[in-house]
């Protein structure tokens, strides 16, 4: 996020002065949160340092840290008198008035700041520091107890001063130019200032026209002005929040009211973002280390399945040796035969330490248990195959997924089918995903984005006159046109079956089958793996896959 001066000086307007100080509690880890009179104030130090307003911060139950408890014990009951952006920076100051135990009042200052990637919470009296977040010791400042306190060295230009002379014996990358000489800009700041300059954010400086300097010139006070503006922006990437802005970005945006509220909703979809991608990898994970090894597996059967193919030799050795029982000998290490199909002579090998006829019945034996193990392996082969199949359609599943809600659809499907234990934690309740919906021509349209929703969909949600489809043979979305006691006219059973070939795994061919049929035709047998139906008396069509209406009017 681009928390640069811009955004800071919006902030700081935000923050209603005087107000009571009511309480100092610790957040998360690098979070100190300033309780004020119907708001909670956050000063972040950690991963991504800055200050904004909340209705409620969420606080730690642990035992204050050092820090926390310097500051309660010198700002208990204080009143936040001022707040102020230091040198257009992003650096705010706090003053705090606070009565000591004799009735006298003390001020007292605290600076947030936020230097490069890193923040900062500094207590000061009189100019010098009492206690800081993070002490500091460098060749430029010192932030210590009892050292006094120096601002950031700050050596940009500020706005008032830009002229073209300040791209004068520069070099290098536009963005990172802009960055280094002018105060208050964020390098997301000063790309989105190169994109309205319609000029690359990685041009070289000293290359740049004199008409290119002066549209950079011109841009950047239009950004200021705009930035002065109540309200700030979040940047919307394929309905992800990305960043938030004190101006509009290039591209869609959400408008918040105030720059608290935009960076509240930013941190909130982050979060659950993050949440998601996580449980999505989780799921990825598991759904492909579930596909390999039921590729091993059936890699192992088909060689088994090779193996017992022999089993019509043993049983061929065996009636060569009776039918010419009597030519041989009683006790052989091999002997050799003629094969009465062909006329040639076949050499057996025996076992001499038992009878020839013993041989035989060894090699009839040998036969019928190498044809049962062939019935067995065939049949396993059939589930594993089935398998495959079962967990490729989950792994689209996972990938397609839109929402926390549907990959733990897809968690619990695992959990249901028996691929993965049960537990308390991974089974708590979280509310049903939301299926896709759709209207076409008057008809609303189901589409299961998973198993469970297909369940859902076919099992719950329809009604016996409702219409029915599926991909034909191949794993996919159960779909319904939701009937509402009318006749489906054509089109609306050729849109159906469209969105129901663009929901399966062949949706990128041209041309896919889809079986459709009222859903009292439909039916789950009893322990079946969730998404499982079987359905009779039905019609088959061929459409064009489309995942989407708009879709299907474009072929």
């Amino acid at each position: 996020m681009p928390y640069d001066a811009l955004m800071v000086s919006k902030i700081v307007k935000e923050i209603s002065t005087p107000t009571f100080l009511t309480g100092i509690h610790q957040g998360k880890r690098g979070i100190v949160v300033f309780s004020l009179k119907g708001k909670d104030m956050i000063l972040d130090m950690n991963v991504w340092p800055h200050v904004h307003l909340t209705e409620k911060a969420e606080v730690s139950s642990n035992n204050p840290t050092p820090f926390i408890s310097i500051l309660r014990s010198h700002l208990k009951g204080g009143i936040l008198k001022k707040v102020e952006q230091v040198n257009f920076d992003r650096v705010i100051k706090f003053t705090i008035e606070v009565k000591n135990l004799i009735g006298e009042s003390e001020t007292f200052e605290i600076y947030h700041e936020v230097t490069g990637a890193f923040g900062n919470l500094i207590l000061t009296k009189d100019g010098v520091c009492i206690s800081a977040f993070k002490n500091v010791i460098s060749d430029k400042r010192t932030i210590v107890k009892g050292a006094k306190y120096m601002s950031p060295l700050e050596n940009r230009k500020g706005l008032e001063e830009l002229n073209l002379n300040i791209f004068d014996n520069q070099s290098g990358k536009l963005h990172l130019f802009l960055v280094k000489n002018i105060r208050g800009l964020s390098k997301k700041t000063a790309i989105e200032i190169a994109k309205r300059a319609q000029i690359s954010f990685d041009s070289d400086v000293e290359a740049l026209s004199t008409l290119e300097k002066e549209k950079i010139l011109e841009t950047i006070k239009e950004v200021f002005i705009q930035a002065k503006e109540r309200g700030a922006y979040v940047l919307i990437e394929n309905d992800v929040a990305k960043d938030v802005y004190s101006f509009a970005p290039a591209g869609e945006w959400k408008y918040f009211e105030s720059a608290s509220e935009a960076i509240e909703y930013f941190l909130n979809a982050k979060k659950k973002h993050s949440v998601f991608e996580s449980k999505k990898a989780d799921l990825l994970k598991k759904v492909k280390r579930f596909l390999r090894k039921t590729e091993s597996t059936l890699e192992k059967i088909r060689k088994e399945i090779h193996a017992v193919k022999n089993a019509d030799e043993f049983k061929r050795y065996g009636e060569l040796i009776i039918s010419q029982l009597y030519n041989l000998p009683k006790r052989s290490e091999y002997v050799e035969v003629t094969d009465w199909e062909n006329g040639e002579k076949v050499r057996i090998e025996l076992d001499p330490r038992i009878d020839v006829s013993k041989n035989a019945k060894r090699f009839f034996e040998m036969y019928s248990k190498m044809k049962k193990k062939e019935e067995g392996v065939k049949k396993r082969l059939r589930i594993m195959e089935k398998r495959l199949v079962y967990f490729q359609q989950l792994l689209d599943d996972v990938q397609n997924a839109a929402s926390i809600e549907e990959l733990f659809d897809i968690e619990n499907e695992l959990v249901v089918t028996g691929f993965v234990k049960k537990s308390k934690k991974r089974m708590k309740k979280v509310k049903e995903s939301n299926l896709l919906e759709v209207e076409y021509n008057g008809f609303k349209i189901l589409i299961g984005k998973n198993n469970i929703q297909n369940d859902r969909i076919t099992t719950k949600t329809a009604s016996h006159d409702d219409l029915w489809f599926h991909a034909r043979e191949v794993p996919g979305a159960h779909v319904v046109v939701v009937s509402a006691g009318r006749k489906v006219p054509e089109d609306v059973i050729k849109m159906a079956a469209s969105l129901a070939a663009g929901h399966c795994r062949y949706k990128e061919s041209p041309w896919v089958d889809v079986d459709y049929t009222t859903i009292k035709n439909v039916s789950k047998p009893k322990g079946a793996r969730p998404g499982f139906v079987l359905y009779k008396k039905f019609k088959t069509i061929r459409v064009r896959p489309c995942k989407e209406i708009s879709q299907c009017g474009e072929k």
